[in-house]
């Protein structure tokens, strides 16, 4: 009978034993993902052109086209992150006669969007058909907004070079576009949800042509200064 030897039977199991290294790189991913997951909520709850674009949307027409909108800016934040990891975003920001065309599109695009509300501020609402219709079009003109904003491009190339690791497995990258879609999509949903509501239209039909001015008036502020300010 062979004598039981304690440094063999280790050494077998040896191969079913996670290696510390490994487990040590996991452990750098997680506390990766958790900064990440930090990071985008203090960006999305930041009130800027996204918040503008779902909250007024919710209030001046319907939950399903607010909730719409929300779901249009997740889409826009999953759009910009894939760009990102897959390295188009640090490309683009190293364009500069690039990044200026793109700059001066969404400073265009936000103009419009501003002027226009702005200008049929307090006009009588049109009734909104309780169909998929009109969240598919606030959801689409949801994600140009987030598209066209040259601060979102700053925000990923900005946030992910930093905070996820070069050359991290494809779970990672997986992981970060699902932390920062899951997080997109439950504020700027919960915010059309909760703006939605009637105590909120009705405080908002109260004061609706001075916001709906208000809101119009610093879109056209944030477009100008987007054509002035590299």
């Amino acid at each position: 009978m062979t004598a039981f030897d304690p440094k063999r039977t280790f050494h077998s199991c040896a191969p079913f034993a996670t290696p510390p290294g490994a487990l040590k790189a996991f452990m750098g991913y997680l506390g990766a993902l958790a900064l990440l997951a930090g990071a985008h909520t203090l960006g999305v709850i930041s009130p800027g052109p996204n918040f503008l674009f779902v909250s007024s949307t919710a209030m001046n027409q319907s939950r399903r086209a607010g909730i719409g909108a929300g779901l249009g800016v997740a889409a826009g934040a999953i759009t910009w992150t894939a760009l990102t990891l897959s390295g188009l975003g640090l490309v683009i920001s190293h364009l500069p006669q690039l990044y200026d065309a793109m700059r001066l599109v969404g400073a265009a695009y936000l103009i419009w969007l501003g002027g226009k509300m702005a200008w049929k501020a307090g006009a009588p609402m049109r009734p909104v058909a309780a169909t998929t219709s009109g969240a598919w079009v606030s959801a689409r003109r949801a994600w140009l907004v987030n598209m066209t904003n040259p601060k979102s491009l700053a925000y990923y190339a900005s946030v992910f070079a930093v905070l996820v690791p070069a050359h991290a497995p494809m779970w990672v990258y997986g992981a970060a576009m699902g932390v920062t879609s899951l997080i997109s999509c439950a504020w700027y949903c919960g915010v059309a949800w909760l703006l939605s509501a009637e105590a909120a239209r009705r405080a908002f039909l109260k004061t609706r042509p001075a916001m709906e001015t208000v809101i119009g008036l610093f879109l056209v502020a944030l477009g100008i200064r987007m054509f002035v300010i590299r």
